[in-house]
C-alpha cells in the first residue's frame, strides 16, 4: 500500500521534494530547472556548484558533495525527499582502460547501490535512474524494444545493467520503488561533446562525406527525456519497471545534417562517399568507433512506454534544434 502522503503527492495534492545527483550535467540542469518552475523544492547534488547556472543556483538547494561515497552529507540531503533522480555516472569514454572499467563499476553500480540503501533508510519512496540504451547492445539494423534481452557490450554498460538488476532486486524488498529510463544520445540547449562538433561543422559548412549514408538513429530531445522522467516521478504504472525512451522521429546520419542545416539556416555540404572507404579511413585514423556511430544504424522502439504511461514525447526533433539555433542568436 502506498501511504496516504504519497497518494496525496501522485494525484498532484502536494509539491515534491526531489533529489537529483548529477544536478550539474546536461541533464541535469534542464531537469532542475523544469521541476523548479512547477513548484517542486529541488536539492542538486554536485561536485562543482559553479558549474550550475546563476539561475539555477538561486531556484534549487546546491549541495556540494565530493562523489556518491560521499555519505554523511547525502544522507542528510536525503532527509524529507520524495523521490530521487539519479543521473550522476562515470560516463561512456571511447578509450577506455582497465582503470576506468573499475571506476564504471565502483561509481556506476556500487555508487548506486549505496544511494537507493540510504534513500530507503530516509524513507524516500521513489527512485528513478538513468540508465543507457547501451545496455540493449550495439548497433544493429533492427529498432530496440523492452522484449529484448539485455546485451551490453562494454565496461560502460555492463555497470548500468548491473545496477539496473541490483536496484530492481533492492526494490523488491523494500518499500522504495525503482524506475529505469534507458535513453539513446541526448541533445538540446547547451548539448556538448560529439553533437555539438556535428553542428559546429554543419554551420561553419564544411564538406562532409556522408550523402550516400542511409541508416536509422533514435536520438532524443533533453525536453522530452525530461517530460518522461517527469511521468516517472508520479505515475503508478511507472513503479518497478524499465522504459525505453527516444523521439518519435527515426532518422539518418544524412537526415540529421540537413535538419541542423535548416534549423541554422545554413545549407548542408555532404557530398557522396563510399561507406566502406569510410570505414576504412575511420579506422586507419584510429576512428572505427565513430565511424560506427555515424554510418551505423540505432533505433528504439519506444511504443511500450507510450502505451504504458499513455505518454508522448512532446516536442520533435526540428522543435529543438531550432530552439538550439534560437539560444546561439542564429536565427535572429
Amino acid at each position: 500500500m502506498v501511504p496516504e502522503l504519497f497518494q496525496n503527492i501522485l494525484s498532484g495534492l502536494l509539491p515534491l521534494n526531489v533529489l537529483v545527483t548529477g544536478a550539474s550535467g546536461f541533464v541535469g540542469q534542464h531537469l532542475c530547472h523544469t521541476l523548479a518552475q512547477q513548484g517542486c523544492t529541488v536539492r542538486g547534488l554536485v561536485r562543482d556548484p559553479s558549474r550550475l547556472s546563476s539561475a539555477l543556483r538561486d531556484s534549487i538547494q546546491p549541495v556540494k558533495i565530493t562523489g556518491l561515497d560521499d555519505t554523511a552529507t547525502i544522507a542528510a540531503a536525503l532527509v524529507g525527499i520524495d523521490v530521487v533522480i539519479h543521473l550522476a555516472a562515470r560516463v561512456h569514454a571511447m578509450d577506455d582502460t582497465q582503470a576506468q572499467d573499475a571506476e564504471y563499476e565502483r561509481v556506476n553500480h556500487q555508487g548506486s547501490m549505496q544511494l537507493v540503501r540510504m534513500a530507503a533508510a530516509a524513507g524516500v519512496r521513489r527512485l528513478l535512474f538513468l540508465s543507457s540504451i547501451k545496455v540493449n547492445g550495439e548497433e544493429r539494423a533492427a529498432p530496440y524494444s523492452l522484449t529484448d534481452i539485455p546485451n551490453p557490450q562494454d565496461s560502460y554498460s555492463r555497470s548500468k545493467y548491473a545496477a539496473e538488476s541490483g536496484l530492481l532486486a533492492f526494490a523488491e524488498n523494500s518499500q522504495l520503488e525503482v524506475v529505469v529510463v534507458r535513453p539513446p544520445l541526448v541533445y538540446g540547449k547547451g548539448v556538448k561533446a560529439n553533437f555539438a562538433q556535428l553542428i559546429h561543422w554543419v554551420v561553419q559548412g564544411v564538406p562532409l562525406p556522408l550523402a550516400s549514408v542511409k541508416n536509422q538513429r533514435s536520438l532524443v530531445s533533453v525536453v522530452n527525456l525530461v517530460d518522461l522522467l517527469q511521468v516517472c516521478m508520479t505515475h503508478p504504472k511507472a513503479c518497478g519497471q524499465v522504459f525505453l525512451v527516444a523521439d518519435d522521429e527515426v532518422v539518418s546520419t544524412t537526415r540529421l545534417i540537413q535538419n541542423i542545416a535548416q534549423a541554422y539556416s545554413v545549407n548542408a555540404r555532404l557530398f557522396y562517399c563510399p561507406q566502406w572507404l569510410l570505414r576504412v579511413i575511420a579506422k586507419l585514423l584510429g576512428r572505427a568507433s565513430s565511424a560506427d556511430r555515424l554510418l551505423g544504424s540505432l533505433s528504439v522502439d519506444i511504443s511500450a512506454t507510450k502505451q504504458c504511461l499513455d505518454w508522448h514525447p512532446p516536442v520533435t526533433m526540428m522543435q529543438t534544434l531550432v530552439e538550439m539555433a534560437n539560444a546561439e542568436g542564429r536565427n535572429k
